[in-house]
């Protein structure tokens, strides 16, 4: 690492849906921002993490010298098996000032506890969350959409497709839904499974707007849908703080789903257990990437 040469700082937040790079200057003063398509090797496999990231790279850091800019990439699934090691070795091919991968949670923890005692929840395509308490860290949920029960985009968008098929069926579902999936489809719904599984989770979650689309017009499932979630949610929040020596701490969501923050508040409170401040991001993940990339000049 040589930080006497840093001049600007890149942030990258990788999420299954989309990824989002931010060059910055020294003073934080925004150059460059851009947004790819997902990055969780979980997901998607380590190359095509490698293919986003080699993209965005290319892209916001054209015309820069790389060894004038330090990087951190927070990327979802990063921490899972070698993802991180292998993530790592990839960036130092660029030859970066500094470096260095860690989780879309570290970024949740700097941008939106910086610093201080609390809990980070995202609720993207996936969910986890992490409680901070002095030194403690504990972990809850995160485990991937064929572990995790709910409270993610994925399972949003999951439920508001289960509730479209059922009304096709006639084993229920709710008409809203179905006329809303078909617009958001913009073609027959049955004629779509192939596309769905072929995709996968990122097509899932994004079908999860449909529910609070619906739940505005009056919706019945849709409302128990939101229900059902936050509950799922409120689990993994209230796991990833029960181990901690306070439970009154602030809890700020963070993740794509924070555009449905006026819906989702009063069903988290609900099932959220103790006295505490639940609050909502109100800045983008890759701000915190940015600034742990300033930490490691």
């Amino acid at each position: 690492m040589n930080g006497n040469r840093v001049k600007y700082l890149l942030g990258i937040d990788g999420g299954g849906t989309k990824t989002e790079f931010l060059l910055c200057g020294l003073s934080g003063k925004e150059i460059s921002r851009l947004i790819l398509g997902g990055s969780n090797p979980v997901n998607k496999g380590a190359e095509n993490t490698f293919a986003v990231l080699k993209n965005g790279i290319e892209q916001i850091c054209s015309g820069f010298a790389y060894d004038e800019i330090s990087v951190f990439a927070g990327i979802a699934g990063a921490k899972s098996g070698n993802n991180q090691k292998l993530i790592n070795e990839f960036l130092s091919r660029f030859g970066f000032a500094s470096y260095d991968c860690g989780s879309d949670i570290d970024l949740a923890l700097e941008a939106a506890l910086k610093g201080e005692d609390g809990t980070a929840v995202i609720m993207g395509t996936g969910i986890v969350a992490y409680a901070r308490s002095g030194k403690k860290l504990h972990r809850a949920g995160g485990r991937g959409y064929l572990i995790d029960k709910g409270g993610s985009g994925f399972h949003f968008g999951s439920d508001a497709l289960n509730s479209a098929f059922e009304f096709i069926d006639g084993r229920g579902g709710s008409e809203t839904i179905f006329n809303l999936v078909e617009k958001r489809l913009g073609k027959k719904l049955d004629e779509s499974v192939a596309d769905i599984y072929s995709l996968g989770a990122a097509c899932v979650a994004y079908f999860a707007p449909v529910i609070f689309e619906a739940f505005e017009k009056g919706d019945e499932a849709a409302c128990e849908i939101i229900d059902r979630n936050a509950f799922e949610a409120a689990k993994v929040i209230n796991g990833a703080r029960r181990d901690l020596d306070s439970r009154s701490e602030k809890i700020v969501v963070c993740g794509g789903l924070c555009r449905q923050k006026d819906i989702l508040y009063p069903f988290l409170m609900k099932h959220i257990e103790g006295n505490s401040a639940l609050t909502f991001l109100d800045e983008p993940m890759v701000n915190g990437a940015v600034s742990l990339a300033k930490r490691r000049i």
